[in-house]
């Protein structure tokens, strides 16, 4: 787990923080977000077969949550 006692990410945003580009209320109020940090981690999760998740409330912080175990993979 990684956990920060920020500024937090409203909750209308969570379910976007792992799209490309995406930087949600805060980044576009401050204008320091590229909104690639959290795609690449997912993507980087995805591709070895981990999980990552997320859960925030504003004013408080956030906490992330990467899953190491091996998740079944999916064959498309």
């Amino acid at each position: 787990m990684i956990a920060d006692n920020g500024i937090g990410i409203q909750e209308e945003d969570l379910p976007r923080v792992f799209e490309k580009g995406f930087t949600g209320f805060n980044g576009r109020e401050n204008r320091k977000s590229t909104g690639i940090g959290l795609y690449l981690c997912r993507e980087v999760l995805d591709r070895l077969n981990h999980g990552i998740s997320i859960a925030s409330r504003p004013g408080q912080g956030t906490l992330v949550r990467l899953d190491l175990g091996r998740r079944p993979r999916v064959i498309e």
